[in-house]
């Protein structure tokens, strides 16, 4: 038997288990960069004076002038965060500096409450509580890992945090990850739960993998700190790839492949020695990725080495290695042999493979019975020894083959003959007539056509001794006489050939060609297949013959519709099976513009039967038809997608690509809210299918004049909805028409109105206003100068329920604002009262009694484009601009001073605001902005006091 012989026949009969070994990932994770003793990071800067920053595994760090701190270093450091407000009191480092004191607060002694967005405000221990030494909003969140990475059961890529880690259990959060070597780099989403750090498997990560780098884990801008980079090796995290050998496939599994990839894989067996090569793309199913090749010669192999590549580099390698046969022993009757640990997992029989010292045979009579295997077809009717060594193969018809060792596993041993000889008529013991031929051992001079390992866990060898109807002729006295002795003595025997269908397992009814050979004889050779030549040709009908030959191999071909099936008969072998393997194609479906089509389903009808598969990522599917399958007509259907059929009168010309044209119709989207075009509006259909969601967001849909969007017609629910609590989301269904277009308006009413409460507060701001305005025999035009600007800020309180798109645009919530607004500025008018009340400006303004009575209004006005403005800002900044508001302010009074024969009206007012703006700490950025946006009205309003005549001209009154 040759080698693709022996291997055409363990392909569909011999099973191979699954071998998976346990693995342990490892990863090098940089070491934190530490600062040195003196204080001077690893790059030798010193922290600017003020500045908060974080290093050392978390802790925070800040330098302060150490003049403006004092003589004692000690400082109060107050967090403040949504969680709440913590204050914790610190010592400089270097307590005895003439210059820059240096703080350290260790990651273990920050508060324990959430620490994403937290204000720090330093001042001096034992201060009055006002004087700051500095104040900045700060994330203190930090992540520490160690020296270890690996993926769970889906695919996901962990880091274990340590203990150093502050503020981030539960959180989710982004890790930059840069690839060494080629320098991709992606944002990665991850979020810590019980000390572990878990790595979403998105397009971004699974972008890393192809082929697998080592990462560089960074912190992203605004994202939690990090000790140091970590640097992960995704193979060395992997565990060892997993791999599956069944009779012709092969499957790899490991997390280092990603799903809809195309790789190479290179097979590399041994017993048989082969390679095999091809290309695949990888699926991922429940967290599980893995790519498949099929090959019959793959099966019965004793180990199968593999490489995975993609872009020219290796992604895994496993290796295969056969697991030990099971052991039995020979029961009573030497016919039959019993598992030691039973029992036989397989069903009914299909042959037996029999190894002895001196022959394999094939055995197709033989049965099991829970963990006995019963041998009723041993050759010659002969017995297994007791005592003996043999190896066999229990190949099953719908089951894994079972591998089999009995005896010691030593030498192997030979069979003895039969307690029961039944003496035939010739008186022969065997039942022979005594012309068969009988099986010779072989010698040490080698073994004829080498020598097949069939994948047995000790190594079954199987030892086919060819041509040996040669020897028996000589044997029998056919030497270099004469050829008429020689042809008297060619012995013969028949041969029974079934020809099958291997799509339905079943014989071949229709007519076929069938030719005999002798295998020593080419191809070429008009005498191989006559009858002079020993050979033999014609055409078979019904699926069997029976053909009588010379006593020696021959090679069997079977001809059918174009197709071929070729086998060899061997000296021993009576029957032999010719089956035409079904034909399989791929068929690809692509759209009108040539991409691939996922999700399609590619039909093939034909004889009364009917076969689909979907197509894959890459728009492939793979048909399996048989060889006698006659007018094939293969459809690809799609819902989104007109069909495409064709019709071919043989299977092997099945076409390898079928183009579908897409239906679709055009959807204009606009977005609205409170009936103003705007894009701060989410649109999103109503539907659990990902490609259309995709479809949607990929055309981008704008305001008034947004782009069209192609989707496949039929009906839809689109969705409009604004992230923030008051905005209501609102459905529409609308019915897309095929090759036409349909425009929809998604308008997101702004849900908000000033509560009962508010508009007390509103009213309550404006009677202040009224009341800054003095009876009697004041002169009230600069009193109603500033009550002008705190009625424009009740108005503007009152404009926020008309806000609804800059509150979408923001994702901020009005009550805050409204709230901190209408306060600030009855703070301010409580401060413009102060100074107005100042005995210089009551005698400035009875002085200024006698002039005409005149009203002056603040020309500006509350702008709330200029609130949504600060809002965007952290505290730290919109504290910053009010600063400067009053420092611009402030050098604007002074430059007035010598042009005005009184100030005070301005320089009292810009007093009292400043005093009030370092009094007041808002808890949260958006009623911070809502505070500096009040303030700073006044401010302008100080300002613009100089530009109005009629106002100048009661700074210049000189008689009191």
């Amino acid at each position: 038997m040759g080698t693709k012989t022996l291997q055409s026949v363990l392909v569909a009969l011999l099973a191979i288990g699954l071998v998976a070994g346990p693995a342990t990932a490892a990863a090098t994770v940089a070491a934190p960069g530490a600062s040195t003793a003196d204080g001077l990071t690893e790059s030798g800067t010193v922290t600017a004076a003020g500045d908060l920053s974080q290093a050392d595994s978390g802790a925070l760090r800040f330098e302060l002038d150490a003049e403006r701190v004092g003589n004692e270093s000690a400082v109060n450091v107050l967090f403040e965060s949504s969680g709440g407000e913590d204050t914790v009191t610190t010592t400089a480092e270097n307590p005895n500096s003439n210059d820059v004191y240096r703080y350290r607060i260790a990651s273990g002694d920050l508060p324990d409450f959430p620490l994403a967005n937290t204000t720090i405000t330093v001042s001096a221990e034992g201060g009055n509580g006002t004087d700051y030494l500095t104040e900045q909003g700060v994330d203190l969140r930090h992540l520490d890992t160690a020296a270890s990475a690996s993926f769970d059961d889906s695919g996901r890529l962990t880091l274990t945090a340590t203990n150093d880690t502050a503020g981030l259990d539960g959180s989710s959060f982004q890790l930059a990850a840069t690839a060494a070597g080629d320098g991709r780099s992606a944002t990665l989403s991850a979020t810590l739960d019980n000390g572990t750090v878990t790595i979403d498997r998105n397009d971004a990560f699974t972008g890393l993998l192809t082929p697998p780098a080592t990462l560089t884990l960074a912190a992203t801008d605004g994202g939690p700190s990090l000790s140091g980079n970590t640097d992960v090796s995704l193979a060395d995290a992997a565990r060892p790839a997993t791999v599956l050998v069944s009779p012709g496939r092969v499957t790899v599994q490991s997390p280092l492949l990603v799903g809809g990839t195309e790789y190479g894989v290179h097979l590399t067996t041994t017993g048989p020695d082969g390679e095999y090569a091809a290309t695949t793309s990888a699926r991922e199913t429940d967290g599980v990725t893995s790519v498949t090749v099929e090959n019959e010669y793959l099966a019965g192999a004793d180990s199968v080495a593999v490489d995975v590549t993609t872009a020219g580099s290796s992604v895994v390698s496993p290796t295969y290695n056969d697991t030990d046969p099971n052991t039995a022993t020979v029961n009573e009757g030497n016919r039959s042999v019993s598992l030691e640990d039973g029992p036989f997992s397989g069903g009914a029989v299909s042959f037996v493979l029999l190894a002895t010292s001196s022959e394999v045979s094939v055995m197709s009579d033989a049965s099991v019975d829970g963990a006995t295997l019963s041998l009723s077809g041993l050759p010659n009717e002969s017995e297994l020894n007791p005592a003996g060594s043999y190896r066999m193969v229990v190949a099953f018809a719908d089951a894994p083959a079972t591998t089999v060792s009995v005896g010691d596993g030593g030498e192997l041993s030979s069979l003895q003959p039969a307690t029961d000889p039944s003496p035939d008529t010739n008186g022969t013991a065997n039942g022979s007539t005594g012309n068969e031929s009988s099986l010779l051992p072989f010698s040490s001079g080698g073994i004829p056509f080498g020598q097949f390992t069939l994948g047995l866990g000790a190594g079954l060898i199987v030892l086919l001794v060819l041509g040996v109807g040669y020897a028996v002729g000589q044997s029998m006295g056919g030497g270099s006489g004469a050829g008429g002795s020689a042809a008297a003595t060619q012995q013969t025997r028949d041969v029974r050939v079934r020809i099958t269908d291997g799509f339905a397992n079943e014989q071949l009814s229709e007519e076929v060609y069938l030719t005999a050979r002798p295998t020593g004889q080419s191809s070429a050779s008009t005498s191989g297949v006559n009858r002079n030549g020993g050979g033999r040709e014609e055409a078979v009908d019904g699926g069997i013959v029976t053909w009588t030959l010379k006593a020696e191999p021959y090679e069997f071909t079977a001809s059918y519709n174009g197709a071929t099936v070729t086998e060899t008969a061997e000296l021993l072998d009576e029957r032999l099976t010719l089956s035409f393997q079904p034909v399989t194609k791929h068929v690809s479906v692509i759209d009108e513009t040539g991409e691939p089509v996922e999700g399609a389903t590619v039909t093939a009808e034909f004889d009364g039967q009917r076969i689909s598969e979907p197509t894959d990522a890459n728009g492939r599917a793979s048909l399996t038809l048989p060889v006698t399958a006659s007018t094939v007509e293969v459809t690809a259907e799609h819902d989104r997608y007109e069909p495409d059929t064709r019709r071919v009168t043989d299977p092997n010309d099945l076409p390898s690509e079928l183009r579908v044209v897409g239906k679709t119709g055009t959807l204009r989207v606009e977005t609205a809210i409170g009936g103003d075009p705007t894009d701060a509006v989410e649109v999103s259909l109503d539907t659990d299918d990902e490609w259309l969601r995709e479809r949607l967001q990929q055309s981008n849909p704008t305001d008034e004049g947004g782009d069209a969007v192609g989707l496949p017609a039929g009906e839809y629910t689109l969705v409009g909805s604004v992230d923030a609590a008051p905005f209501e989301e609102v459905r529409q269904r609308v019915t897309v028409p095929e090759d036409d277009t349909v425009a929809v308006t998604l308008d997101v009413p702004f849900e908000y109105q000033l509560s009962a409460t508010q508009r007390e507060a509103i009213e309550a701001l404006r009677s202040e206003a009224d009341e800054l305005v003095p009876s009697g025999r004041l002169d009230s035009a600069v009193h109603g100068y500033y009550a002008s600007v705190a009625r424009s800020l009740a108005d503007a309180a009152e404009r926020v329920p008309e806000s609804g798109i800059r509150f979408a645009e923001t994702s901020i919530d009005p009550d805050p604002v409204v709230d901190a607004m209408v306060s600030a500025g009855r703070g301010c008018v409580e401060g413009v009262d102060n100074a107005m009340n100042t005995k210089h400006n009551v005698d400035l303004f009875s002085a200024c009694a006698d002039m005409r009575g005149v009203s002056e209004e603040w020309r500006a006005d509350y702008d709330l484009d200029d609130l949504f403005d600060l809002v965007a800002s952290d505290r730290v900044g919109q504290r910053a601009e009010l600063k400067s508001r009053l420092s611009e302010a402030e050098s604007t009074v002074e430059d007035q001073r010598s042009e005005v024969n009184v100030i005070s009206p301005a320089g009292d007012v810009l007093e009292e605001l400043r005093e009030y703006e370092r009094e007041t700490r808002e808890s949260d950025e958006v009623r911070n902005a809502a505070f500096v946006f009040a303030v700073a009205g006044f401010v302008e309003a100080v300002t613009e006091l100089f530009e109005h005549p009629r106002l100048l001209d009661r700074l210049n009154r000189t008689m009191y």
